[in-house]
């Protein structure tokens, strides 16, 4: 009898040491390393919009509306809404429904009992980025569009009392689950905004507790929690009170390729923790990447030429370690901008197209990317709708015809000196600087170097004080009219950096800033692209990438610069 005791003891001892065991190795009980650069300077979902704060405060912060995970090109989709708002026929008044029972986190203790979602927290969050004191980072998504946005502003000054009594006339909220959003005009892209963490919901017992000043507070309602932050890194755990939400049951031919629907139906988040480290140098993370401590990580650019060559060492090294190296394009668009303001460069015609025709593409992006970068086609990125594949720019590298429009310019070889300016002090704008020099060294211009730091390229640009150099831009969202407003007359001095000015230019984007319908947009998209391509402020030179490496035990992971929330998608085995 003792005997047969001591067996049932042990068989259920056994079997509860590797029931235990099942279930700590489960997907759901794992813990994803990320790293990050820096410190982050506020939790301000009014104020934070650095790579670093997107990503911390993504897995925490949601909004009304997200971006498909596994679609391209981007597709908007609720989140915190019930549905697709209802949109009046002149396109100025949004109707907005969301979902009931979204509880928040209560960080810091902040509420006395659970708190749920309503329809006036979005309001009070669009007033805080109209609340002048913030100083905030997305303004712009409202300003001169929302009705009342800018008197609100003015009004209120600098007064919390003012902030918290006044009301501001294009946001009417018609119960606790619907509100409505009334603009001055048309506005194609309020849905891409609506999508960014500017605009997630703030209860208004946080704003009177915290007098409006949330720097060092999280709360949202994502499906993880901020835990602490010890110095070194930043911990989030899994929020038991998430909402419902599965894991996408539809994609594209990548997705489906590379099998990233069998998780489908499944309910989100699957990963228990995460850790954000602070680590501010590169090879620092590559190391510690290697070593296991993180998970995924941006290959840093110093090892791509390594990556690059199927037979290097490297990549035998990280497929013993089975680590998966990843390569996904990136909403960056990259060209050479001239100022068309200058007498010579920005008066002659003829000689941008020279130059346009003298710079070896093929041979730019080796020397500069390690060929991890694609030509440009268009002044479009491919991640945005409306993008055509087969578009083809007026220009090529060829090197007679960069001589004949020298000589239709006027200009003799030898004659002329331009100064090329730096967006920086790194290695590769002394690589992109040496490349300039020597292309148009071919047809006789002398290219002067002006070295500068990015924020005084910024602030020389901006006044219209640069006279040739290397310029780029990344979408806040995907739509054609995010770049296209670096080309209007209005925006120089300013993100106008070329000084370009056009008429016709100006009232096409005027008509493409207030137009709904995708097909008519796309017409105007390319009645600009003709104009702007025929005239040449830009010689678009690549379309950005980049390789992201993850071990092997990480699944579900696609690279979306849009896309911060990515997180609550993967698995971990």
């Amino acid at each position: 009898m003792k005997r047969l005791i001591v067996l049932v003891i042990s068989f259920f001892l056994v079997g509860g040491y590797y029931l235990f065991q099942l279930k700590s190795n489960t997907p759901e009980n794992k813990v994803i390393n990320l790293a990050i650069d820096n410190k982050i300077k506020s939790f301000d979902p009014a104020v934070a919009f650095n790579n670093d704060s997107l990503l911390v405060l993504g897995q925490s912060l949601e909004t009304l509306f997200q971006y498909h995970y596994l679609k391209r090109p981007f597709e908007v989709i609720p989140l915190l809404a019930d549905g697709m708002p209802e949109i009046s026929t002149d396109g100025l008044k949004y109707k907005f429904k969301i979902k009931r029972n979204i509880k928040y986190h209560n960080h810091k203790k902040t509420f006395e009992k659970d708190r749920y979602v309503k329809a006036q927290d979005f309001v009070w969050q669009i007033k805080r980025l109209a609340f002048k004191p913030i100083k905030s980072t997305g303004t712009w998504l409202f300003a001169d569009k929302l009705k009342g946005f800018n008197e609100f502003s003015d009004k209120v000054g600098s007064s919390f009392e003012a902030f918290m009594k006044e009301e501001l006339i294009g946001l009417k909220v018609i119960n606790d689950y619907e509100f409505e959003i009334e603009l001055i005009k048309p506005e194609p892209n309020l849905l891409y905004f609506l999508a960014m963490p500017f605009t997630s919901p703030v209860p208004v017992e946080v704003i009177k507790k915290y007098k409006n000043e949330l720097k060092e507070v999280i709360i949202g309602t994502g499906p993880y929690k901020f835990e602490k932050f010890d110095g070194e890194k930043y911990e989030f755990s899994k929020f038991d009170g998430f909402h419902f939400e599965e894991y996408p049951t539809s994609g594209d031919r990548y997705a489906n390729t590379k099998k990233l629907l069998v998780n489908s139906k499944q309910k989100l988040p699957f990963i228990k923790n995460i850790n954000f480290k602070i680590v501010p140098d590169e090879t620092d993370q590559w190391s510690m990447f290697k070593k296991g401590e993180l998970d995924v990580l941006d290959i840093p650019k110093k090892y791509l030429s390594e990556i690059s060559k199927p037979d290097s060492a490297l990549n035998k090294e990280l497929q013993k370690l089975k680590i998966e190296v990843k390569h996904f394009s990136r909403q960056t668009t990259r060209w050479l901008g001239f100022n068309m303001n200058d007498p010579i460069i920005g008066k002659n015609q003829n000689l941008r197209k020279a130059i346009a025709h003298a710079i070896d593409y093929d041979k730019y992006i080796e020397i500069v990317t390690n060929n991890t970068n694609l030509r440009a086609n268009s002044i479009f990125n491919p991640s945005i709708p409306g993008y055509k594949p087969s578009h083809r720019i007026g220009y090529e590298f060829n090197l007679e015809k960069a001589k004949e429009y020298l000589a239709k310019s006027g200009i003799k070889p030898g004659e002329l000196t331009l100064t090329y300016s730096t967006r920086g002090k790194k290695e590769i704008h002394f690589e992109e600087s040496q490349f300039i020099q020597a292309q148009l060294a071919r047809l006789g211009i002398t290219i002067k170097v002006q070295v500068l730091e990015f924020s005084e390229f910024l602030k020389k640009g901006r006044a219209g004080k640069l006279q040739f150099w290397t310029d780029n831009w990344i979408y806040d969202y995907p739509d054609a009219e995010n770049i296209l407003q670096l080309l209007i007359g209005q925006n120089h001095p300013g993100i106008n950096k070329s000084g370009y000015a056009n008429k016709k230019v100006d009232e096409l984007y005027i008509e493409l800033s207030k137009t709904l319908d995708p097909e008519k947009r796309f017409r105007i998209m390319y009645q600009i692209e003709d104009i702007v391509e025929n005239e040449l402020p830009w010689i678009m030179l690549m379309y950005e990438s980049t390789y992201i490496a993850h071990h092997g035990s990480v699944k579900n992971f696609r690279k979306s610069f849009f896309i911060r929330n990515f997180i609550k998608y993967l698995q971990k085995y």
